[in-house]
């Protein structure tokens, strides 16, 4: 369930339930996208047209959007398009941790590092009875 802090509510007033928590998960999600998309080196100004092709949303609402997310502290505008305030983007961190965590856990079996690449232990595994989940025994380092 998304989170709501001052900022949010206010930009929410006067919307119905279902709209207004559409626009919420909309502005959670860009916050992610911005947190993900800026970790990954693919720029550090977000615009709309760069969170268009994760969002099912029309240009004019992510504008919108946007333009909410700078009222509530979160963006700030930066040259044609938007970065975070130091606020923002320690809540875009929190929620992408939160809502990814689970699928950055190694599989079973794996190595927890993520620094074994083949059919061995790295360095750092070798004797310590770590294995790679395709290996038919079964150990955890």
């Amino acid at each position: 369930m998304p989170e709501v802090d001052a900022g949010m509510a206010d930009a929410l007033k006067g919307t119905n339930g279902a709209d207004a928590l559409e626009r919420l998960k909309e502005r959670e999600e860009i916050l992610q996208i911005g947190y993900w998309y800026q970790g990954e080196g693919l720029g550090t100004v977000l615009t709309p047209q760069a969170v268009l092709p994760f969002l099912q949303a029309q240009s004019k609402r992510l504008a919108d959007t946007f333009e909410a997310l700078v009222e509530s502290g979160d963006l700030f505008h930066c040259g044609n398009g938007y970065d975070f305030t130091p606020a923002g983007k320690r809540k875009a961190a929190r929620m992408f941790a939160e809502t990814f965590t689970d699928f950055q856990q190694p599989g079973h079996g794996e190595c927890v590092d993520g620094c074994c690449d083949g059919d061995e232990p790295c360095e750092t595994h070798a004797g310590h009875g770590h294995v790679h989940a395709h290996v038919p025994t079964h150990a955890h380092g």
